[in-house]
């Protein structure tokens, strides 16, 4: 009697935990491709990393001539109010962005050598974190120049910034997959992020929207991440407790659910690319 083909990926028992445990034998690796990311980006480049300044600070300076004339009396320090937002929305949507192009493109290494099939989502995020610390200098500046007065609330920063991490890597996971399958993710992911763009209170706040379509901005995830970093910079207090729940249990559920997803197609990666 025939029996059944056994592939290597069947004795892996746990997908989760096999990946985690490669990604730390692989951080060398994941190290220097996060590296290279950073560096050739802006290879041949004459400003170089100043573009990770100039990026956010180009978009802001439009949007805050546009809306100083709505928020400019009501809202002082407009510019950080704004700027604290872009940074993060441009990191989540260019860390997802790099996951997508990242496996479409070197995917096929995987057919070649073995590593760890998260390790394009992981690196864009990693390369794309670099970039935020960057963009913290212009904003750390015009806090300084606004003169606004840092509190013990900053220390939450990093609980902010880990659970944009997760969301991220999450909807890197998610949308890279399904880009192999379909090729209209692409589009679909930019059309989704500029959307999100508008509905994530990057710039004016949820209160200023008729409460009948206040929870399409309220119930959006980038709605509370960007809440999570910008109140402790901006107002100098810590987001309201349902907001960091609501935040937590969105960032923590959509990277498991697109790290199960992701690894339950892994093995078609090499295949369809």
């Amino acid at each position: 009697m025939l029996q059944k083909p056994t592939y290597d990926t069947d004795l892996r028992k746990n997908l989760i935990l096999s990946e985690l445990t490669d990604l730390y034998t692989y951080r060398a690796l994941i190290f220097h491709l996060i590296r290279r990311n950073v560096t050739s980006r802006y290879k041949r480049s004459v400003l170089g990393v100043a573009w990770t300044l100039l990026d956010p600070l180009i978009t802001m300076v439009v949007m805050a001539i546009i809306f100083s004339t709505i928020y400019g009396r009501s809202m002082p320090a407009y510019p950080v109010f704004l700027l604290s937002a872009l940074i993060i929305f441009n990191f989540i949507q260019q860390s997802s962005t790099g996951a997508i192009v990242d496996l479409l493109n070197g995917g096929w290494l995987l057919g070649k050598v073995y590593m760890p099939r998260t390790v394009f989502s992981i690196t864009s995020t990693g390369a794309n974190l670099v970039n935020f610390f960057y963009s913290l200098i212009p904003l750390v500046l015009l806090v300084l120049a606004y003169n606004i007065p840092m509190t013990p609330a900053i220390l939450f920063i990093p609980i902010a910034m880990l659970n944009c991490i997760l969301f991220t890597l999450g909807l890197g996971f998610l949308f890279s997959i399904f880009a192999i399958f379909f090729a209209d993710m692409i589009n679909i992911h930019s059309i989704l992020m500029r959307l999100l763009l508008y509905l994530s209170g990057t710039f004016y706040v949820a209160e200023d929207i008729p409460e009948r379509f206040r929870p399409l901005i309220e119930l959006n995830p980038i709605y509370t991440l960007i809440t999570l970093f910008r109140d402790p910079i901006y107002f100098g207090t810590l987001p309201d407790p349902w907001t960091i729940v609501y935040s937590t249990a969105w960032a923590v559920g959509l990277f498991i659910l697109g790290l199960i997803v992701f690894l339950h197609f892994h093995d078609q990666i090499a295949y369809r690319i």
